[in-house]
């Protein structure tokens, strides 16, 4: 999408509205999915003069697309700021030693919404030990230092099930972790905002020396001129998904 002649998203279309890997029905606040494929996004997204929605087609398959938005008046003014997504992906991503994966880094002012993160894990050791790390404006040291990935996405121990919620979801997971797990979270009372940037990091802690296959989404608002540190990977798009071990294909996950 471009707003006013500015790229504003680029993503694929399951990581945007929180699919992640494959359709997976989703019930959250500001995106859904349905099991027919039908995927909305209720996020604002408001420019002055101007704005082009595309579909890409990367792929070699012919894909049928209906594309619906709704448009209504805005007064745009010095508070007005556009919305944004981008997308990052890796594989594999070695688990040893362990690293800290940055999901997205943002110069401008602005405020974060959220993310969706898709993995893939070969082995049945957990994933998410990680800690989100995110500096607000320069900071030398993270103001916002988690517990372990699966806290921040709202649930704990590692859970192998699914969950729906309004801000935080689980809408695919693999048996006992293993294979494909989607974890999407959206920010409303808790967005962050930023005046001068915003740099986000994952810690990347497996109790398993394995190759992950990690990619996110990331979601928020910038004034005219804010910018990340993330470009289209159309190459990385049209690759095909890393496969889930043949445990969790059997499973169906």
């Amino acid at each position: 999408m471009t707003c006013d002649g500015e790229e504003t998203i680029w993503s694929p279309l399951g990581e945007f509205c929180g699919s992640g890997v494959g359709v997976n029905e989703l019930k959250s606040w500001y995106r859904a999915v349905a099991k027919d494929g039908t995927m909305t996004c209720r996020w604002v997204m408001p420019y002055q003069k101007s704005a082009r929605m595309a579909v890409l087609n990367l792929g070699k398959e012919k894909v049928s697309v209906k594309l619906k938005t709704l448009t209504s008046a805005w007064k745009w003014d010095d508070r007005s700021m556009y919305f944004h997504s981008q997308w990052r992906y890796r594989y594999p991503l070695h688990t040893r030693p362990m690293t800290d994966w940055n999901y997205i880094t943002i110069t401008g002012k602005g405020v974060y919404l959220g993310d969706t993160l898709a993995v893939m894990n070969p082995t049945k050791a957990w994933w998410g030990e990680g800690d989100e790390k995110i500096w607000v404006d320069g900071e030398n040291f993270p103001s916002y230092f988690g517990t372990g990935s699966e806290d921040y996405y709202g649930y704990a121990w590692g859970a192998a099930n699914i969950f729906q919620g309004p801000f935080c979801n689980q809408p695919r997971v693999g048996p006992r972790n293993q294979g494909h797990t989607i974890n999407t979270r959206t920010r409303g009372l808790d967005a962050i905002p930023f005046a001068k940037s915003l740099k986000f990091d994952m810690e990347i802690w497996h109790w398993a020396e394995c190759d992950m296959a990690y990619s996110v989404a990331t979601y928020w608002y910038g004034l005219p001129g804010a910018k990340s540190n993330l470009s289209p990977a159309t190459a990385d798009a049209a690759a095909p998904i890393s496969p889930p071990p043949p445990a969790a294909r059997k499973a169906g996950r």
